[in-house]
């Protein structure tokens, strides 16, 4: 086990990745592509995957301007992410404190590039511990083509909420 890390890495391999829930749901995903076309949601059935429906988060991605707002959150999710009174995340003010212009670019790169990325992040709890916090985020496209939603997974599998300032 490697100590936990104080920087943020975005698009590393997923062999770095040390989460059995994006690895599970990265191989649903890849077995869905057909052709090179980018699997849609109608592709994507949740009992295939049910262990990891709590640590998804499900985007809409909208364009002209580039919009990305929240369809729905899983329960492991709501615990660790405060919900916000807003539509689309460039608007959101309770996203994980002072984060949404990253994220946004990461939202924004996933989509110029048509492929999953793969994040490694980490919380620091209210008894000042560093804690690892792995993500990824894989692009779904009714047409094939034209991306219209993210799948987003943060895994929190080994994180219990009462150990985090999450207010």
């Amino acid at each position: 086990m490697s100590p936990p890390r104080h920087d943020y890495e975005f698009d590393i391999p997923l062999r770095d990745v040390t989460s059995t829930c994006i690895a599970r749901f990265d191989a649903y995903w890849r077995s869905k592509v057909c052709d090179g076309r980018l699997p849609a949601r109608n592709d994507i059935d949740p009992a295939d995957f049910k262990s990891v429906l709590p640590n998804i988060i499900l985007l809409n991605v909208s364009y002209d301007p580039f919009r990305i707002s929240v369809r729905l959150r899983g329960t492991r999710i709501d615990e660790f992410r405060p919900k916000g009174k807003w539509k689309y995340l460039h608007e959101a003010t309770t996203f994980d404190r002072g984060r949404r212009e990253d994220y946004l670019r990461e939202m924004e790169f996933v989509v110029r590039h048509r492929r999953p990325v793969y994040a490694r992040d980490w919380m620091t709890s209210r008894f000042g511990a560093l804690c690892d916090l792995c993500a990824g985020i894989w692009p779904l496209s009714a047409d094939g083509q034209r991306i219209d939603m993210l799948v987003v997974i943060e895994d929190f599998d080994k994180l219990e909420p009462e150990d985090f300032d999450l207010g």
